[in-house]
């Protein structure tokens, strides 16, 4: 199962985020409640009126409308599943997931449509858990792909399934579904660290004590809903800094683009390590960030590929601006459309100090919808992703160590069989290596030509450290003198 376990999962978060959830991860294996915040029992306070039900917020409406338009697609189903090895208590585990359900509301929400005939969130009383327990004596993970694949009726449906399949005595899989609409990266993280903790501390037959719930994920919609004048000034930002931007990245393929719509698109990922060294040591040099460094020579290497000077990246950020909410599943996920300029053969310096200005600007200017700034720069038809086709995401945390009650646990994922992107990257820095996870559309590309990108990725952070006054048109074009970079 070792190809399966999951290398990377945050999404790329500032770095007071950072700090903050670094914090939270540690004490949260050990059942103790991050620093600073009170902690509670299993049962959180009562919810207000306004807390049951309300008006959806920008990303669940996003994800309704994907649902619904989308005809249930998997693509917007997140699949999360724990390896366990061990003598498993059932009904600890059981108890465990009451506690998440009734501490976080949203794991128990609807969404029916309401008088207007528009999509409302209706949070059910809490009750029992349903786990279903099944002996395995084929496929496993057949089994485990068909159950995250069922579609969910998000009108009636809890946004999230569990099934535990025992394949011995000693050995389980245990598997959730969720759907998108009600997490993401941050959230599953939270969903398993007080998972792995509620179980432990029930299976000791002690209340698990986790920090205290000051909101619910229905006051952040709430909250999204009062904010139409700052949004408005930030949408002015992306109106201005996005304008006349590409269509389209234009890298060239190895098979030509379809032209129907895609929402998920046949994928492969392949996974490798390059040295972190460089890429660390030139933003150091540089008073970058190492985001603003890995974006400036992912936007170079394409630039150069599809021979333009305007670039567009999208990259996702947490969207949670209150540390109140950061305590809590739901989604809050948003995205960034990073434009570089490579206009004017500018050094290597000087490029890192347009992508250092226009990043500083991108986070001011966070917290609109993307799918606002969709609407307000415009939409695609031709089959492409509106505003950028390659995505680039740097986990700054690494995970938090998986405890759970004597159990060797591992956190295990299905193998990559479809992506979003044309190309996605995500980076995650391990010691002296950035270890760098590779999505890629299989109708568009094949395989050796990802491996020749990643490999002059690399090259040019090696160069680029090396001669930050160099300047782009003097960048090898070939890879022939590459170090030979360790495939898995």
């Amino acid at each position: 199962m070792t190809s399966r376990v999951t290398s990377s999962r945050l999404d790329a978060i500032s770095p007071a985020k950072r700090a903050l959830l670094a914090k939270r991860l540690a004490g949260g294996g050990r059942g103790h409640g991050a620093v600073g915040l009170p902690v509670a029992g299993a049962e959180p306070r009562p919810l207000s009126p306004d807390q049951k039900r309300g008006p959806l917020s920008f990303p669940e409406e996003r994800f309704w409308i994907a649902y619904t338009f989308e005809d249930q697609s998997s693509a917007y189903h997140v699949p999360v599943t724990l390896h366990l090895r061990g003598a498993l208590s059932v009904s600890a585990l059981t108890e465990a997931l009451r506690t998440l359900t009734v501490r976080h509301s949203i794991l128990r929400t609807r969404y029916p449509l309401g008088p207007e005939g528009e999509p409302i969130a209706v949070v059910s009383d809490s009750g029992p858990v349903d786990l279903p327990c099944r002996d395995v004596a084929g496929d496993v993970w057949e089994l485990l792909d068909r159950a995250a694949a069922v579609p969910f009726d998000l009108e009636v449906d809890a946004p999230i399934r569990t099934v535990l399949l025992r394949v011995s005595d000693d050995e389980h899989y245990l598997h959730l579904t969720l759907h998108h609409i009600v997490t993401d990266a941050w959230s599953t993280n939270i969903l398993l660290q007080e998972l792995t903790t509620a179980y432990t501390l029930h299976l000791r037959g002690e209340r698990p004590r986790l920090p205290e719930l000051t909101v619910q994920y229905r006051d952040h919609a709430r909250w999204q809903r009062t904010q139409a004048e700052p949004f408005a000034r930030q949408l002015a930002y992306w109106q201005e800094t996005l304008g006349g931007a590409p269509s389209d990245l234009g890298l060239p393929t190895d098979r030509p683009r379809p032209t129907e719509h895609r929402p998920l698109v046949p994928g492969r990922c392949i996974t490798t390590a390059i040295p972190a060294g460089p890429a660390l040591q030139l933003a150091r040099r540089t008073g970058a960030t190492l985001f603003m460094v890995v974006l400036a020579a992912y936007s170079a290497v394409l630039g150069r590929r599809a021979g333009r000077e305007d670039v567009v990246v999208g990259t996702p950020v947490a969207g949670r601006p209150d540390p109140a909410v950061d305590p809590l599943i739901g989604c809050f996920i948003n995205t960034l459309a990073m434009r570089t300029d490579l206009s004017g053969d500018p050094t290597v310096a000087e490029l890192l100090s347009r992508v250092r200005e226009r990043t500083l600007h991108a986070y001011e200017n966070q917290d609109v919808p993307f799918q606002q700034v969709i609407e307000r720069v415009g939409r695609r038809t031709d089959g492409r992703k509106a505003l950028f086709q390659a995505w680039l995401a740097l986990q700054n945390v690494p995970d938090a160590p998986l405890e759970m009650g004597g159990l060797a646990v591992e956190e295990a994922a299905d193998v990559i069989e479809a992506t979003k992107f044309d190309l996605t990257f995500h980076l995650l820095p391990a010691g002296d290596r950035l270890e760098l996870r590779v999505e890629y559309d299989t109708s568009l590309f094949d395989e050796e030509s990802v491996r020749g990108l990643v490999e002059e990725f690399s090259a040019f952070l090696t160069a680029a450290e090396a001669d930050p006054d160099r300047r782009l048109s003097k960048f090898a074009t070939h890879t022939s003198d590459l170090e030979v970079l360790q495939w898995r």
